[in-house]
């Protein structure tokens, strides 16, 4: 059996009362619930971490996309007549 270690959090009652409303909901503790949303915030915070620092690496590589070709493509977006994505010249 994997150890875990104690937390204590202070929660606002709103916030405190849905957790429970879906612990009970799902017949789980809050403790489970508390951790499955840590852990899904932990996995989306690495994302981020991993994209910025890639996006970094690409930009100190000098793998840029100018900034108006980015403004065309987003205001072409839904029309009729939408670029394509911009590309790394």
């Amino acid at each position: 059996m994997t150890r875990t270690a104690p937390v204590s959090v202070r929660l606002q009652p709103e916030l405190n009362e849905q957790i429970a409303a879906i612990a009970a909901a799902m017949d789980r503790p809050k403790s489970w619930v508390i951790e499955q949303a840590l852990e899904d915030y932990v996995e989306v915070q690495k994302w981020q971490i991993a994209a910025i620092e890639e996006g970094i690496r690409q930009a100190d590589a000098g793998q840029l996309i100018p900034h108006e070709k980015v403004a065309a493509w987003v205001q072409s977006l839904g029309g009729p007549n939408e670029l394509p994505m911009p590309t790394c010249d």
